[in-house]
């Protein structure tokens, strides 16, 4: 069961970096498409062609699909891990990333089915495919868990709860990444990438289910570090990170609630004075490359290079 599970890793890799291939090409058929038009003149019929902006239908279904084989293909090596290891896949890097980059896949797939646009795959499959990447270069041997991860079910929910919330996070990530190139509100620099509104609203509504899942999950640790470490909180540095991930997201939304800006806000506002405010106006959309900034940082750099009660690494 333990090979079948690296066999569907690769397999879900080599579909992941299909899907991720196919949307590249899906966007790049937007630019390259052509539309005719013909005009009367007095000189006779005047054909014109100009770019049409529309991608090619065959290309992006093409990449759905292989997107939804890169799901299949990853939640059958997360089944077929736990099978083999008799407890959820969470005992270190490789599995929490192998695990991580199918959250991000069907965390992607969800929302282009919610939103019928493929273009963000652009940014989201490319991730999905960085991660499985990463995760290769992790030992993929089954080790015993520690102690502290013993507690099976409580602890198989919080670290689910959090995968899924940092899974919808880089969904949001996407957006803001089209968003921000794009020029924000009222531009559009790339005819061929989603519009800022459309970039714009994606990113938002998916923040506004990984902030809530985030703080739950966040609370089940809580929760769990009590029945582990006999204590609710000790600032530990994964606890510590994600706890500044949920307050980044928060800082968005305040920022959000301004007049459109980190310097609009109304906290802002009352602490710095007008004449700095004038030349300090990044936009909100900052916050959430901040914030997904946070998550790889809680996600990696705490197990890699901080010591600390969370560092599992395997490695």
């Amino acid at each position: 069961m333990a090979d079948l599970s690296i066999y569907l890793f690769w397999a879900g890799f080599v579909t992941a970096v299909m899907a991720a291939a196919l949307y590249i090409a899906y966007v790049a058929s937007a630019s390259l498409a052509v539309r005719r038009m013909s005009a009367q003149t007095s000189a006779g019929t005047v054909t014109i062609s100009t770019a049409s902006g529309v991608p090619n239908a065959g290309i992006g279904r093409l990449a759905t699909t292989f997107t939804g084989f890169t799901v299949l293909f990853l939640a059958a090596q997360v089944a077929t891990r736990w099978s083999a290891t008799g407890h959820a896949p969470i005992s270190n890097l490789y599995e929490f990333t192998a695990a991580f980059g199918f959250g991000i896949s069907a965390a992607y797939l969800a929302f282009e089915v919610y939103t019928r646009n493929r273009k963000f795959g652009l940014v989201g499959l490319p991730i999905v495919v960085g991660m499985l990447a990463i995760a290769s270069t992790f030992p993929t041997e089954i080790t015993p868990l520690v102690p502290a991860l013993q507690n099976g079910p409580l602890l198989t929910i919080h670290v689910s709860v959090m995968m899924i919330s940092y899974a919808v996070l880089t969904v949001s990530f996407c957006g803001a990444v089209i968003y921000l190139a794009q020029g924000g509100e009222g531009h559009r620099r790339f005819a061929s990438l989603p519009s800022p509104e459309a970039a714009g609203d994606l990113a938002h509504k998916a923040v506004m289910v990984g902030f809530p899942l985030l703080g739950l999950g966040i609370a089940l640790g809580a929760w769990w570090a009590n029945s582990a470490w006999g204590r609710y909180w000790g600032w530990d540095p994964k606890e510590t990170s994600a706890l500044v991930t949920w307050l980044s997201i928060a800082a968005y939304f305040h920022a959000r609630a301004g007049t459109g800006s980190v310097a609009g806000a109304p906290g802002i506002r009352k602490v710095v004075p007008a004449k700095v405010r004038r030349g300090w106006r990044p936009d909100p959309m900052w916050w959430l490359i901040v914030m997904w900034g946070l998550v790889m940082f809680t996600y990696f750099a705490v197990n890699l290079w901080v010591s600390g009660l969370h560092s599992y690494a395997g490695v």
